[in-house]
């Protein structure tokens, strides 16, 4: 009885605690598909902030009052992640503070695209929606404004000026056609009135944002306690930096040798560079480019049933689209529903097209990127069996308490997708494909740099200069590419969880694999360890395994 009374009440106080949070970030309630919710930005002014540290602060000891002892596994597993989820909200709101020094972290909160690509309701009404929204843009920036410190990292308002001016431009030019069809001439008049003030309001900010980059280039660290605090309340892992650091040289290491031991068996004496450049002439015409990538994925789904490799539990099919205007800085991306929509639960996976203005040669370099080795890890991280089938196990699978559904760990959602890369090239889809592994293995590469830059920039006093030379000498990136991640890198320490969460999966299935002995079934291990949604990966420990042991990695 105990046990049910617990039960019960838990059940209660976490509808209560993320419908408190949905009430303080209304964009994370429509996203996720509780439309009541849309139209609204979040008030991050200083009255609310300190009236929702202190309900967080509230819900937390509310939740320590339960008797958590009596829960069942799976009850037990979803007070952590409740437990969690309050405590990464706080520590971001107490700690990391990005309203004070991180405005890459708001951007988000003002990208109105999701009630233009997603048909759950007439557009009109999406459109007075988008509108709602953006009015309030200029209460939005002007409370950030007033929030963020005079001296920021100068990386960070690169990015942040790149960012808040391309969301500009996003309402000015790609919203244009966004009401085309719409008869009522009212509603249309106030979408167009709102994206111009929106995007002038941006405008001024920006300006704004110029002038604050003045305490040094290298001023973005959040130094080893914040780093750890990060990992402890986002990802469940409460282990030593140096330890973290370790784990990843080693894979990093690990991955050089295998890649250049590759390529001397792919063709002795020539340089991985020059074997990359033939494996980028191997790709499809620009006007193939979506069907050819259809049929691809066709091909590696069937692979997931002839392999073994995981149940496919719907015959869903992702549409294969080219990517929107609004999108276009990114080669391809997976656009699932939210996980608690109801009427547009369609799902996209978005391929960037040859625009028609292009060259020849900048056709050429841009496809080059899409040759076939790389679309199919791609499509394999993306779609199948990665971000898509997570999602159709979230959807079609057991049903999972909110909490399961609302509170995701970055480590499991892009550690999942990243693992699959690896996992696939390890089944018979890998065999013979010599030229596929070598693809999959550059694709590690750069999430292990970003592993070992993140660290080292926030922890360690790495420059940007020195993050950027290190892409460029282990994941043969040129110049231009690896400035880049490592400028993701100065906003974004979290990064590294696409190889951290990789490697976490990696233990557990080896881990998992010895207890099980012969009845081990690479097939049950993915299943099990979608079944629960997408915690904190060592939450998943005490589930899956009879000694689960102290350590994650």
């Amino acid at each position: 009885m105990a046990q049910q009374e617990t039960d019960a009440a838990f059940q209660q106080l976490s509808q209560k605690l993320i419908k408190e949070h949905w009430d303080f970030y209304p964009t994370a309630g429509s996203r996720i598909g509780q439309h009541e919710y849309d139209g609204r930005l979040p008030d991050l002014s200083p009255s609310q902030n300190s009236r929702r540290e202190a309900e967080l602060r509230r819900g937390l000891t509310e939740l320590r009052t339960l008797d958590a002892g009596s829960l069942d596994e799976a009850g037990h597993m979803s007070y952590r992640m409740m437990e969690l989820f309050l405590r990464r909200e706080l520590f971001i709101f107490s700690d990391l503070k990005p309203l004070e020094n991180n405005p890459m972290r708001l951007t988000g909160y003002l990208n109105v695209s999701g009630y233009m690509r997603r048909d759950y309701a007439p557009l009109e009404d999406r459109l007075r929606s988008a509108a709602a929204a953006m009015r309030q843009a200029l209460d939005f920036l002007d409370v950030l404004d007033q929030a963020l410190s005079g001296s920021l990292s100068s990386h960070v308002v690169d990015m942040s000026v790149e960012s808040y001016s391309g969301m500009a431009r996003f309402y000015r030019v790609d919203l244009a056609e966004a009401a085309k069809g719409v008869t009522d001439q009212e509603i249309v008049a106030e979408f167009n009135l709102a994206r111009e003030a929106a995007a002038a309001a941006l405008d001024r900010f920006v300006e704004s944002l110029k002038g604050r980059g003045k305490s040094g280039p290298e001023g973005f660290a959040i130094g080893p306690e914040l780093y750890s605090g990060m990992l402890a309340t986002g990802e469940g892992l409460e282990v030593s930096l140096s330890r973290i650091a370790a784990i990843g040289q080693a894979n990093l290491e690990d991955n050089l040798a295998r890649i250049k031991e590759l390529a001397q068996s792919i063709a002795p004496g020539r340089p991985v560079a020059e074997i990359v450049e033939e494996i980028g002439r191997n790709h499809p015409q620009a006007q193939e480019l979506i069907p050819e990538t259809r049929d691809m994925l066709e091909d590696i789904r069937q692979s997931l049933v002839d392999f073994d490799v995981i149940s496919v539990p719907s015959e869903d099919r992702c549409q294969v689209i080219e990517t929107p205007t609004y999108m276009r800085y990114a080669f391809a991306a997976m656009d699932t529903a939210g996980a608690l929509e109801t009427k547009a639960t369609e799902s996209f996976y978005y391929v960037t097209p040859v625009e028609e203005e292009w060259g020849s040669q900048q056709a050429e370099e841009w496809l080059s990127n899409f040759n076939y080795d790389t679309l199919k890890i791609i499509s394999i991280h993306e779609v199948y069996p990665g971000h898509f089938v997570h999602h159709l196990h979230n959807r079609y699978g057991r049903d999972l308490p909110l909490i399961n559904r609302v509170a995701t760990a970055y480590s499991f959602t892009e550690g999942w997708a990243h693992y699959t890369e690896q996992m696939m090239l390890e089944t018979k889809y890998g065999d013979g494909q010599p030229k596929l592994l070598l693809t999959q293995l550059l694709e590690a590469l750069v999430r292990n740099c970003r592993y070992m830059c993140s660290l080292r920039m926030h922890t360690e006093g790495m420059t940007l200069g020195e993050a950027t030379k290190f892409f460029m000498e282990n994941a043969y990136m040129a110049e231009l590419p690896a400035r880049r991640e490592a400028l993701r890198g100065t906003f974004d320490p979290g990064y590294l969880n696409y190889t951290l969460g990789k490697l976490m999966i990696l233990k557990l299935r080896e881990d998992y694999k010895q207890e099980q002995g012969s009845n081990y079934s690479l097939k049950e291990f993915h299943d099990r360890l979608l079944s629960f949604g997408g915690p904190a990966l060592p939450l998943l420990r005490p589930a899956l395994l009879n000694n689960p042991g102290d350590l994650a990695l």
